[in-house]
């Protein structure tokens, strides 16, 4: 399949695609504190209790972050971003029919791994294979439309449990991923420019020769600046230290 005869880069396409997903599934995630009261209520546990089913998501979604890096090196990044907005959907649509903690507990874990499918790393890693040229900007698209989703589906689904019931509410939301921004992703998402026979955004002709004044480690990330670099070769640069402690604190 080529794109080749479009007028507007498909990149951009691409770019709204992943925003699109960020939208569903970072203001999905949001809303969690909205059904919080009313399952307290309904069930009668403990606030407690309850918020520790959250806690365990993202705990979780955190340790599993490395293998959903391998997993997208190893194949398709939209593929493996696809499959985990839909079994975020699908737990949202199983949350309603829980009995008992021990359930819920289970639906959390498995949505955990949806969520580190779904967002983060693998979206930026299709969007940046786009862009060698205003990446910084297309990434803010990107994260910007997260925070958006939680400004308009948080509301929603506040709008959802009060008219109808908070099991209604998260049925809109798992429908929302499943019937709305799946078949989307499905559609306009492309892994790499490659797939479809354009190349990236501003792509560099070639890597940039290091002066002699720079240091050993400048001249390093001068060599792989306008490309990207592989595992070991970020892990040996300054930029990864400084960024992955800064994530880390």
């Amino acid at each position: 399949m080529r794109l080749t005869s479009s007028k507007i880069f498909y990149g951009w396409f691409v770019v709204a695609a992943v925003a699109l997903v960020t939208f569903g599934v970072s203001g999905a995630q949001f809303s969690y504190g909205v059904f919080l009261k009313p399952m307290t209520e309904d069930f009668e546990w403990t606030r407690a209790t309850l918020s520790l089913a959250f806690g365990i998501t993202f705990m979780i979604s955190g340790l599993l972050r490395p293998a959903a890096g391998y997993l997208a090196d190893r194949y398709s990044p939209k593929m493996v971003a696809m499959a985990g907005v839909i079994v975020m959907g699908a737990m949202f649509l199983l949350i309603p029919l829980v009995q008992n903690l021990a359930q819920l507990y289970a639906v959390f874990a498995v949505m955990a791994i949806g969520i580190t499918l779904g967002v983060g790393p693998i979206l930026t890693k299709i969007v940046s294979s786009w862009f060698y040229g205003n990446r910084g900007m297309v990434l803010g698209l990107v994260y910007g439309a997260g925070s958006i989703g939680g400004m308009v589906l948080v509301p929603g689904a506040s709008l959802f449990e009060e008219l109808a019931g908070w099991r209604q509410a998260y049925w809109f939301l798992g429908l929302l991923l499943l019937a709305v921004i799946v078949p989307i992703g499905l559609l306009f998402i492309k892994s790499r420019p490659e797939d479809v026979g354009l190349q990236p955004m501003e792509a560099p002709g070639g890597s940039a020769e290091p002066s002699e004044s720079e240091s050993e480690s400048e001249s390093r990330w001068t060599t792989l600046f306008g490309r990207d670099a592989n595992f070991r070769e970020a892990v040996a640069t300054p930029f990864f230290a400084k960024l992955t402690f800064g994530y880390f604190v």
